[in-house]
């Protein structure tokens, strides 16, 4: 922001007529100390803006590091976890059957795996769904010269003409031959088999896609009544109006007298109109609170209804019509589900209910029987993939437990190196040097420099600005504290385990001994573990009184306690009283309503209504020197007119 002075703008006065002084340059410099008094007001606000910024800059710092290692969601490594010091790995001799995942507090032993077999879900295949690929109702006789039909078999795609006319005397079996004969010159021999019933014809392709478009030749010709893009699997995206018209299941599609289709599973009823979409159908059952997915395979053109949920306690149920609901002694509501190819359920007879199935593992000869195929055992989580049976002379599967610190160590050398540039950052902001001297340019001040003489100004006039800030002393104290206080409960600390700080100069850096903390994971990872990240019973608030969170703090790890720190401090949710984080009062943050609402912006409104005093006295000022200075000159025009007329007076007296 530059400093404007109130002679940029172009006003214009005459003055001087009659003393002859040069009246705009002396207002101009007897203006000179006011307009200083604005400048000063309106370097003061700019000094206050840069403040803001730096503000700003320190809170999206701390928000950057707190995102990093403390968010429980969007962490790249979430320092407060307990799987982030875990020591223990697994290594499975074939992971291709099974993995498994130590916790910190894992049991541990190496395990023999001699059989495996997967959880399963209670699954109900449909008969094939879609209606043969017929044509409409032949006349007597067909008029097809010229007549071309585009057929699609597997993605490939050929014109087959016909010409010539036709009758049902035979059968239509001439017609059935010069088909036949086209399509086998087209595809090969018989690979769509053609025939006839019903005076219809039928395109049989057994587990291939055909599809076919009818062209016929003009308005006077006859048609095979092939509707356009006409398949032998059914087309999701089209109502079950059209379903049931167009006939394209193989049992016939039925709506109830309103044009709607009801049916049950799970117990959740579902109740759709005609005009509907299968799509639409599928997706709402899917995501539904049945539990169940329903999916359409046109290799086997079948559908697929499947809990998903695993276990032999969980059974897959499913009828037409809405339960409790009947018409005439049958369930009310269409026959969708019959439709789809979905055999009606036998509720009377328990096995002709579809059921899931328990995963079962036999790990050192012991049978383990579970639900799910990823279930945790004395802190080991076992992930089943792959069925397997240890034959004659193979070997089981074997999962060897053992201590790997290495990821653990990255993880807290990785968190000290970013804490350090928190600390770092803070610490100079701190510290750094402050050049009173040096206040914000004014536009006549810019005008003298060039541009990189502007930029070394700035930079020093911007220096300092939070030298000790009192809310950036806090955060680095009770940080620093954080990490030094004992935690309840915990006989180590971090120098016990390689972490030390430095000089006092440096201002609470941290350093790492590699081999001392690496021993101490090895040798007590768990203690290491609750040191960072123990957990108090008391939850964070911004609420806690103070009793609470004097607990919280000696309870809590290390990690827990800076993550409260930075909460205390970037918090965007307001309290009891409504206040937000100490920063974010302060000075706000982008994209929050504390963008425009904050306790340094109220000094900006503030400053702008000082300015405007300022620069309303200034314009009186001016004002007034122009009203003296114009009375100076009317006093002397008018002296000078008397002059003249004593002249003329005694000059008409003189010989």
């Amino acid at each position: 922001m530059s400093i404007n002075s109130m002679y940029s703008l172009n006003r214009m006065r005459f003055g001087g007529l009659a003393s002859g002084l040069d009246t705009d340059t002396i207002v101009r410099d007897l203006m000179k100390i006011e307009q200083m008094k604005v400048d000063k007001l309106k370097q003061e606000k700019q000094i206050i803006e840069w403040r803001k910024d730096d503000y700003r800059s320190t809170t999206n710092l701390l928000r950057g590091f707190y995102d990093d290692y403390f968010d429980l969601l969007y962490s790249k490594t979430n320092m407060t976890s307990q799987s982030t010091y875990n020591t223990l790995k697994v290594q499975s001799s074939d992971d291709k059957y099974i993995t498994a995942t130590a916790s910190p507090n894992a049991y541990v032993s190496d395990r023999a795996i001699t059989e495996i077999r997967l959880a399963k879900a209670a699954q109900v295949d449909s008969a094939s769904v879609s209606a043969p690929l017929r044509s409409g109702e032949l006349g007597e006789t067909l008029k097809l010269d010229g007549h071309t039909i585009t057929v699609t078999l597997d993605g490939t795609t050929r014109l087959i003409e016909l010409n010539g006319e036709y009758g049902s005397g035979d059968g239509y079996q001439t017609l059935i031959s010069d088909i036949q004969s086209k399509l086998n010159e087209a595809f090969g021999q018989n690979r769509i088999e053609v025939s006839s019933v019903d005076n219809r014809i039928l395109l049989d392709a057994g587990s291939s896609i055909v599809t076919i478009w009818e062209h016929p030749t003009g308005k006077n010709a006859d048609s095979l009544g092939f509707r356009a893009n006409q398949s032998n699997r059914i087309n999701l995206d089209t109502t079950l109006l059209g379903i049931r018209d167009f006939e394209m299941t193989g049992t016939p599609l039925v709506c109830n007298s309103e044009g709607m289709v009801n049916f049950t599973i799970n117990g959740v009823d579902f109740s759709f109109s005609k005009n509907d979409t299968l799509r639409t159908v599928m997706n709402r059952i899917n995501s539904s609170k049945a539990g169940v997915t329903i999916a359409y395979s046109s290799l086997t053109d079948s559908f697929q209804l499947t809990n998903k949920n695993t276990g032999a306690a969980q059974t897959l149920t499913y009828r037409d019509g809405l339960e409790g609901s009947y018409e005439g002694g049958e369930p009310k509501g269409g026959n969708f589900l019959e439709a789809l190819g979905f055999a009606p359920l036998d509720f009377d007879d328990p096995n002709g209910i579809p059921k899931g199935e328990d995963a079962m593992l036999v790990m050192d000869g012991i049978k383990i029987y579970r639900s799910t195929n990823n279930f945790t055992i004395d802190g080991v989580t076992y992930d089943l993939t792959q069925e397997f049976k240890v034959e004659e002379g193979q070997e089981p599967i074997t999962l060897s437990m053992g201590t790997d610190v290495d990821q653990a160590f990255e993880n807290i050398k990785s968190f000290i190196d970013s804490y350090n540039k928190v600390i770092d950052t803070l610490n100079k902001s701190l510290s750094e040097e402050r050049f009173r001297d040096y206040l914000p340019l004014t536009d006549d001040q810019r005008e003298e420099l060039s541009d990189k003489e502007i930029e070394l100004w700035e930079e020093k006039a911007r220096s300092g600005l939070l030298q000790r800030d009192p809310i950036l002393q806090k955060i680095v104290y009770d940080m620093r504290r954080a990490l030094v206080d004992k935690v309840e409960g915990v006989d180590i600390n971090l120098s016990s385990i390689g972490i030390t700080t430095g000089s006092y100069t440096e201002g609470g850096r941290l350093h790492i001994d590699e081999g001392k903390l690496k021993e101490a994971l090895r040798e007590k990872g768990d203690e290491v573990m609750r040191l960072f990240s123990n957990r108090s019973n008391i939850d964070y608030s911004p609420d806690n009184d103070s009793d609470q969170r004097q607990i919280r703090y000696r309870e809590s790890g290390l990690v827990q306690r800076l993550s409260d720190i930075l909460q205390d401090n970037i918090r965007t949710r307001r309290d009891k009283d409504g206040r937000k984080g100490t920063l974010i009062e302060k000075a706000g943050i982008v994209g929050d309503v504390s963008e425009r609402v904050n306790l340094v912006d109220d000094q900006l409104k503030d400053m702008n209504k000082r300015i405007d005093a300022a620069l309303e006295r200034m314009y009186r000022v001016e004002n007034r020197y122009w009203a003296q200075f114009t009375a100076l000159e009317s006093a002397l025009q008018r002296m000078n007119s008397q002059s003249m007329w004593l002249m003329q007076q005694f000059g008409g007296g003189m010989y």
